[in-house]
């Protein structure tokens, strides 16, 4: 009876564990972080990349990522959101501003576009467009 007894005393606990570690409450959308503090942006072979880094109000956010908004044709600038997973509901979580940064790849941008808007949830940042230096061996322009 005693084997029993040690048995069911490992049991249950590894039960309640498995259980804990498995439950996980609804993830929510992402959401935009608190603040935007810093971007860049520059064509990097033939590919836009984009790095921000901000601030979110407390801890457990997670997978930050950067979000291209749809181009308005009449646009010099690409606008970009700044998400990222909030912590789940009832998290027991740091109530601070935490920095947070991230860097995304996208295609190249639209014709005419000269700088990136990266938004927050507080405010926006915008960077100019730094473009790849001129193909080595071009001729230089001459000034008369």
């Amino acid at each position: 009876m005693k084997g029993c007894t040690l048995r069911r005393s490992y049991f249950a606990p590894a039960i309640l564990a498995l259980a804990a570690a498995t439950a996980t409450g609804a993830q929510a959308e992402p959401k935009l972080i608190y603040k935007i503090d810093k971007v860049t942006a520059a064509i990097i072979k033939n590919r836009l990349v984009v790095s921000a880094s901000g601030a979110v109000n407390s801890g457990g956010w997670t997978a930050p990522r950067l979000h291209l908004l749809p181009h308005k044709p009449e646009d010099n600038t690409e606008t970009i959101e700044f998400q990222a997973q909030p912590p789940i509901d009832q998290a027991v979580v740091i109530q601070a501003l935490l920095p947070i940064q991230t860097t995304a790849v996208f295609p190249l941008p639209h014709y005419g576009v000269t700088q990136i808007t990266v938004v927050g949830d507080t405010n926006a940042v915008t960077a100019p467009l730094q473009m790849p230096p001129a193909a080595a061996g071009a001729p230089a322009s001459r000034g008369r």
